[in-house]
């Protein structure tokens, strides 16, 4: 049977000139963060015009929803079905990969400082993100206590916590280009020491 023609024209179009807008607020935020940047400067690394990209993305703030949302979606999917030790795992692929993404680490760095801003537009997503991290890795950690993998006396809620500091201190210390050690060593030696059974790798 012949396959379907697919779409033709603009049609076909729209859905690359979406990843060419994101891609292109990717690079001004990464670069700029969000309050510094403009819709007409996303615009111009886009190829486009002001109607082009705001036809696709009418805000600014919405299209900073879109590129966050985007750049976490490979994230979730890494940890999806996944529970104690081996979401433990998910989480140093996720540290392998932000260590080969300075963009991806930059954008996040600057971003979530700025976020803190009440009344910056990604105020509440950074703050949901973070509640989602710790409740997330406490789970695992907790998982990890009711298969025997726990080290005795560890706090999953704690070393949630010292989890989510430390990553985001690595990830700043690299962009500043102090730190010696990669980012998933130290990620791996910290969870290494909470769990008893060995991590994949």
């Amino acid at each position: 049977m012949p396959r379907s023609p697919g779409p033709r024209g603009a049609y076909a179009k729209t859905p690359r000139r979406r990843e060419e807008i994101l891609d292109a607020a990717f690079q001004v935020f990464a670069r700029s963060g969000y309050l510094n940047s403009s819709m007409s400067e996303i615009a111009k690394r886009a190829g486009m015009t002001m109607p082009g990209v705001t036809h696709h993305f009418p805000t600014k703030s919405g299209l900073l929803e879109a590129v966050l949302r985007e750049r976490d979606d490979d994230a979730g999917s890494r940890l999806l079905g996944r529970r104690g030790v081996g979401l433990l795992n998910g989480l140093l692929e996720i540290a392998e990969r932000d260590e080969h993404d300075r963009g991806l680490t930059q954008l996040f760095a600057i971003l979530s400082a700025e976020a803190t801003i009440d009344d910056h537009p990604a105020h509440a997503y950074f703050h949901d993100r973070y509640l989602l991290i710790l409740r997330t890795v406490r789970q695992a950690f907790e998982e990890a206590a009711e298969d025997g993998d726990l080290r005795p006396g560890v706090l999953p809620a704690e070393a949630a916590q010292m989890y989510a500091a430390l990553s985001d201190g690595l990830q700043l210390q690299r962009l500043y280009g102090v730190d010696q050690s990669r980012q998933a060593t130290l990620t791996r030696r910290f969870l290494q020491s909470v769990v008893q059974t060995s991590l994949d790798g």
